[in-house]
């Protein structure tokens, strides 16, 4: 019979520490880029840019203690609402840009890669969020 594969442990350390750099790096990167002056900030809740702005602070925090879950003891609690809330907001970015606005744009392989990765990290953090139910 043949042995049903598994992750080693290993391979969800790297996994975690990847994600955990990858989406500290997101959200500084996202974070720098917002302009952050007050009369901007009255205006993106008129712009739609509240998400963006959430999803920065969130991809921030999530790999934080996504880093900090390698070498330190994090609430389980914690972890498992971040993980769920910034999974559940992943798929519904690659929803908004790769199904409602952007479909099959600029042309099906550009999108498919694109859709791809996104994809690889959504299905990454499910794996990674798996540890921590």
């Amino acid at each position: 019979m043949a042995k049903k594969a598994e992750f080693s442990s290993t391979s969800v350390f790297l996994l975690q520490l990847c994600l955990g750099v990858f989406f500290v790096v997101l959200g500084i990167r996202d974070l720098t880029s917002y302009n952050s002056s007050w009369g901007e900030i009255r205006r993106a809740f008129g712009d739609n840019q509240v998400l963006s702005l959430v999803m920065a602070v969130l991809e921030l925090v999530m790999g934080a203690v996504l880093v900090l879950g390698l070498v330190v003891s994090v609430p389980s609690g914690m972890t498992r609402i971040l993980g769920l809330s910034l999974f559940v907001l992943w798929g519904v970015y690659i929803i908004v840009v790769f199904i409602a606005n952007d479909f099959l744009e600029p042309n099906f392989l550009s999108w498919l890669y694109n859709l791809s990765w996104h994809c690889i990290i959504l299905v990454s953090l499910w794996m990674v969020g798996r540890k921590y139910l």
